[in-house]
């Protein structure tokens, strides 16, 4: 088998450069995240009366037992939060989009997790390619001998 120096000193130059990618995407999902502080809803839809003939069907915000809603805030002990929103059409979008931003922030940090946990792997792995190639990093990420 032949080694191609060439090939492998280009894909090592090319570690930075996706390395500065990754951190860079992480930063700006970080800023996605940081924006969408406070704006969000946790809790989730539940109608009255709208099944009832006669009667104009309201929107209340159902959040989980013990759950803080960062849009809502804290419920006392062993209780939720029960919101309600109405039936003015402008109120029950407001409502809803606070939920979608909800679920945007955790699809975000989903993201923001699986980019750490990559970018730590990248670490382990780097480790171990310097390792093979006889050498130690240390915390100062410089490569010396053995």
């Amino acid at each position: 088998m032949s080694i191609d120096i060439d090939r492998l000193a280009k894909m090592a130059a090319g570690c930075e450069m996706a390395l500065r990618a990754r951190f860079d995407a992480l930063d700006g999902l970080q800023a996605e995240l940081d924006a969408l502080d406070g704006q969000t809803c946790t809790g989730r839809e539940w109608w009255r009366d709208r099944d009832h003939p006669t009667k104009t069907p309201k929107l209340y915000i159902l959040h989980s037992i013990d759950t803080a809603c960062p849009l809502h805030g804290e419920p006392s002990p062993g209780k939720r939060l029960r919101c309600y929103v109405g039936s003015d059409p402008a109120k029950i979008d407001e409502a809803r989009a606070a939920m979608a931003r909800e679920k945007k922030r955790r699809d975000l940090e989903r993201e923001l997790s699986r980019l750490r946990g990559g970018l730590a792997s990248c670490g382990y792995h780097l480790q171990s390619f310097y390792g093979l190639l006889g050498y130690t990093v240390g915390e100062d990420g410089q490569a010396r001998p053995r």
